[in-house]
């Protein structure tokens, strides 16, 4: 098996830097680090193709990788090849196991290189004071117990390409909108319980399609709402009636919920259509996945108990 070598940094450069670039080196050898820099066999990162040279530096490790980027670094056609453009990736991804130094007056398209990423200019520091800045960086990842990454996962990382955003083919919203049900009753069934303890009394039960939850203070119903399955004007809805003196109404609603995929989210969530279910006058598509929509439940019941 191929040994796989550990480096603590491993840099990156266009040719035209390298004098600089071989000063940090030298100068963050002196001060005990390991630094993946070939210059005697001619493999410069970014000298040569590095894709037909540097393959085996895919199965190395490296806590940092420290590209200095400069004019040539980004103009140069060999540079960038499919490494190079790879680690820009991961650049402007805000990947922490990438530390940018610019060299000289280069201007990074603030596509590549966002201003919230932290960087280093080469301008405002001698090669010793910067691979001091690098030593320090790899004495407190080390102190923290940060692990060397493989340089070939980075890569793999950094050029995946990206897919699209789709609903997965075997969802459904009545499916989606079933499991809402039985959660929210499992839920109220759990939570309408812990009433006693303030005198009153919760109790949720099934009747056909509705679930129907009722609280009440001496013998007095306090709150009360109906969540079916199926508005009356669509079957792939839940539907809330809220308050007492409508419950059952055939046409009655305070607003409903249609199942959906948000694909963003990468989950099923609930798009609501909210008249008075939370209270007050509602927002309308309001997105909220079934977990959210309880907690936003039971803090409506619990805001109306303290009112009464």
């Amino acid at each position: 098996m191929q040994e796989v070598l550990t480096y603590d940094i491993a840099v990156s450069f266009a040719g035209e830097q390298r004098e600089y670039v071989a000063a940090v080196v030298a100068a963050a050898k002196d001060r005990g680090l390991n630094v993946f820099y070939d210059k005697n066999k001619g493999n410069e990162w970014w000298g040569n193709n590095f894709v037909r040279e540097q393959r085996k530096v895919y199965g190395s490790q490296t806590r940092f990788f420290v590209p200095f980027i400069s004019k040539d670094y980004l103009t140069k056609s060999v540079p960038m090849d499919e490494f190079s453009a790879a680690m820009m990736t991961a650049v402007k991804q805000g990947d922490g196991y990438i530390l940018p130094v610019l060299m000289g007056d280069v201007q990074v398209p603030p596509d590549l290189l966002h201003p919230h990423i932290h960087y280093l200019r080469s301008d405002d520091f001698s090669p010793e004071a910067l691979a001091e800045q690098l030593a320090q960086r790899v004495g407190v990842a080390a102190s923290i117990g940060q692990q060397p990454r493989d340089v070939s996962e980075v890569v793999k990382q950094a050029l995946s390409y990206r897919l699209p955003k789709v609903t997965p083919a075997d969802f459904s919203k009545y499916d989606e909108l079933d499991a809402t049900f039985e959660y929210l009753r499992q839920q109220f069934d759990q939570a309408l319980p812990q009433l006693a303890s303030l005198g009153l009394v919760g109790r949720a039960r099934v009747s056909g399609e509705t679930l129907k939850v009722r609280i009440e203070r001496h013998g007095e119903t306090a709150y009360g709402i109906d969540i079916t399955k199926g508005g009356f004007t669509s079957d792939d809805q839940l539907n809330f009636v809220v308050g007492m003196n409508h419950m059952g109404g055939g046409n009655s609603s305070n607003g409903h919920a249609t199942p959906y995929f948000d694909r963003d989210a990468g989950q099923p969530k609930l798009k609501m259509m909210d008249f008075s279910v939370f209270g007050s006058m509602g927002r309308s598509d309001q997105a909220y996945t079934k977990e959210e929509l309880f907690h936003k439940l039971w803090d409506s019941i619990v805001d109306r108990l303290e009112r009464v």
